[in-house]
Parts: C-alpha cells; structure tokens; sequence
C-alpha cells in the first residue's frame, strides 16, 4: 500500500471534489457544499491514517466515492429536516387552530398568513426558492449574487424560527 501526503491529496483532488459535491448535492443545499467538502477530507483523511485505501483503484476515483456519498448523505439528512419542519408547521396550525383536521386549503392559507409577515427583502427570494428555482435562477431574476440569495434564505430561515408561534426549537424534534 502507498504512502500518500495529505496536502498533496488534496492539491490533486480539490477540483474533482467540488465538482462532485456541486453535481450531486441539491441545489437547494449549496449552502452545505463546504461541509461536505470538509467531510469528505476529513473521513479520507481518517481511513488513510487506518490504511483503508488499498490501491486497487485511484486515489481520486477513491476520493470521488467519498464525495459522492457524502453529498449523498447530506441530501438525505436535508430531505429529512425539511420534512420535520413540514411536520412542525402542520402540527403547529392544528393545535393553533384546535382543528383535528386541517384542510389543503386551510394549510396553504396558513402559511400564506405567515409568508406575508416575512419581510419583503427576504419574501420575494423566499417565493422563488419555494417555486422551485435554483440558486442561480433566484440570483438572476432578483440580479444579485448567489452568495446573496443564499444569505437571504438563510436570514429568513431564522425570522421564521423566531416568529413563528412555538419557538426557535421546536424544529429539533427527536
């Protein structure tokens, strides 16, 4: 088994690395691309340290399954959040309203309620995302910077965890 420098691993696998989180993971998740990079160099780093790379293949076809997979991983992970905060709202309007069944009319009205409390700044990039725009296609439509829409989504994200009746933590359920 070869005996592999860190740096140079990276050096020499950063670009496909990237590329293969910027392909799998979400759009909607970009804001999660550093993380994963990091976790794919941390875990790689981790199993060369063990030995756990036998050679039997490249070492950035080896890396480029760590992407992959962890990009994976945190489609899944996302997916699952955005659906307990789907479950939040839904449980959150039932027992606001007293109702044990709330209607598809009755939850978009709901929402919609707190949709216009948003401020706007944060609303119209909000609308877009939910309309199921990429990043790349809020920035354009609104002409600003993806890093900008992304802040956005991010700062609405947290007005709603402070404003939304129930508290900040109701989105970490078990």
């Amino acid at each position: 088994m070869p005996e592999f420098d860190f740096e140079t691993v990276v050096k020499e696998t950063k670009y496909l690395v990237l590329k293969t989180v910027g392909d799998t993971l979400i759009d909607r998740f970009d804001d999660a691309t550093e993380d994963v990079v990091q976790e794919v160099y941390f875990r790689a780093f981790k199993s060369l340290e063990k030995g756990g790379f036998d050679g039997r293949s490249k070492i950035s076809t080896w890396i480029y399954t760590i992407a992959r997979n962890e990009s994976l991983r945190m489609n899944e992970k996302r997916l699952k959040e955005e659906e307990k905060a789907k479950r939040y709202l839904v449980k959150n309007k039932v027992q606001l309203s007293g109702a044990h069944d709330v209607t598809t009319w009755e939850k978009e009205e709901w929402i919609e309620s707190i949709l216009n409390r948003i401020p706007e700044v944060y609303r119209q990039t909000l609308r877009l995302y939910l309309a199921g725009n990429t990043m790349e296609e809020i920035a354009k439509e609104l002409e600003i910077r993806q890093g900008t829409v992304k802040s956005r989504l991010f700062r609405t994200k947290e007005w709603i965890r402070k404003h939304i009746p129930g508290g900040k933590n109701e989105f970490q359920e078990s």
